[in-house]
């Protein structure tokens, strides 16, 4: 159950060169993401969870190669079906932190290359629909990533991610008290990301593990 991503670092790579002294280090974001992905609770009990969340995020360039990001949001909306009853997710926080690294910087037609780490934790009540019980799910998750892509035009990037992830998810409150994680572990898709100036946009789709699709926009100075 992650927090909203997208290309982690991928702005400040894109926002001219990184040797320039005009070169932003920091960077700030707004992202909202919508994810959808199967959990397993102990006894081998299967549920589906949907969300929606919104973050504000601010990365700092460390060095040429290195950034590091934090952030918070509110997982604001969503549902999880479990042996039949469905709860809803009531509004909650999610906190984050991480860090990426350049392996290549994508001068002249060399592709981009970032490796990229996140840890986040959530937190969020359900309210089961059959007699609105009250029980409250945290996550905890710490991911990586590779991104790779190509920036045409100085501007235009292009990307294609996988993430691998793992965490528990703990469900707790009245008749309820279980733990469990996701099915799949892990993330496979692409997006773009368009810089103009020093502002920049970006959409990701991923259709393959835990599904899931983003927008942000965000500006570096």
């Amino acid at each position: 159950m992650g927090p909203p991503v997208g290309p982690t670092g991928a702005a400040l790579s894109c926002a001219g060169e990184p040797e320039a002294p005009e070169s932003p280090d920091w960077h700030i974001a707004l992202s909202t993401t919508w994810s959808a992905t199967d959990v397993v609770f102990s006894g081998n009990l299967a549920a589906k969870l949907r969300r929606r969340s919104a973050s504000a995020s601010v990365e700092y360039r460390a060095s040429d190669d290195w950034t590091v990001n934090g952030g918070g949001g509110l997982s604001f909306s969503g549902d999880m079906t479990v042996d039949g009853e469905t709860y809803d997710l009531e509004p909650g926080p999610l906190v984050l932190v991480g860090g990426a690294y350049r392996i290549l910087d994508g001068d002249g037609w060399e592709p981009f290359l970032l490796a990229g780490t996140q840890f986040s934790t959530s937190s969020v009540k359900t309210r089961s629909r059959r007699d609105d019980s009250l029980a409250r799910m945290t996550a905890l998750d710490l991911r990586f990533s590779l991104t790779f892509g190509e920036v045409f035009l100085g501007a235009i990037a292009p990307y294609a991610t996988v993430r691998g992830f793992g965490g528990p998810i703990i469900w707790k409150g009245g008749q309820t008290d279980t733990s469990g994680s996701d099915r799949y572990h892990f993330q496979l898709g692409g997006g773009m990301l368009v810089t103009a100036g020093w502002l920049d946009a970006y959409f990701e789709v991923i259709p393959l593990g835990e599904r899931a699709a983003s927008v942000g926009v965000g500006t570096a100075f």
